[in-house]
């Protein structure tokens, strides 16, 4: 019977086996951009205006701003480089330096491209979440410019100092 019993709890008793191994993941230090595909555009329905220099905001984003979102999860001191170079024809012939471009940042003062790239906005540490910066822009006209199409393009850069 003792031997029965033995057989009996070997055949009912489940088998048993585990494997054990460390799973490990590597997160990489990032900094990350995103911003609307999308070209910025001035109104210039009244154009002429009544004096020069006239001031004209961008019309063709939402309330005129570009929303640029940035996201870094590195220790130490990242920032955002803008860079609105002079707007030249497919000649190279200069139709409008960058100076004519204005641009601000989360609704701060006015400040004019110079063609170079400008920080326009630093901080230190990981952002947490993705952090969105508004960017604004208006054109200046002075009364000299030539007739014609003219686009904008901006690069916006982020940057982790070492």
């Amino acid at each position: 019977m003792r031997s029965w019993l033995t057989a009996f709890l070997l055949l009912v008793t489940p088998a048993l086996a585990q494997a054990t191994w460390i799973v490990q993941t590597l997160i990489p230090e990032t900094i990350a951009l995103r911003t609307p595909t999308t070209q910025i555009a001035f109104d210039l329905q009244d154009y002429p205006p009544k004096a020069f220099p006239a001031t004209y905001p961008a019309s063709n984003l939402e309330g005129g701003i570009l929303p640029v979102q940035v996201f870094s999860n590195a220790p130490g001191v990242w920032s955002l480089l803008l860079q609105i170079p002079d707007l030249k024809d497919q000649n190279g012939v200069l139709l409008l330096p960058a100076r004519q471009v204005l641009y601000r940042v989360n609704g701060g003062l006015w400040l004019r491209a110079d063609g170079t790239p400008q920080i326009i906005y630093t901080q230190a540490g990981p952002t947490g979440d993705w952090l969105e910066i508004h960017l604004e822009f208006a054109l200046e006209l002075l009364g000299n410019e030539r007739a014609g199409s003219y686009v904008v393009q901006a690069l916006v850069t982020a940057l982790r100092q070492p």
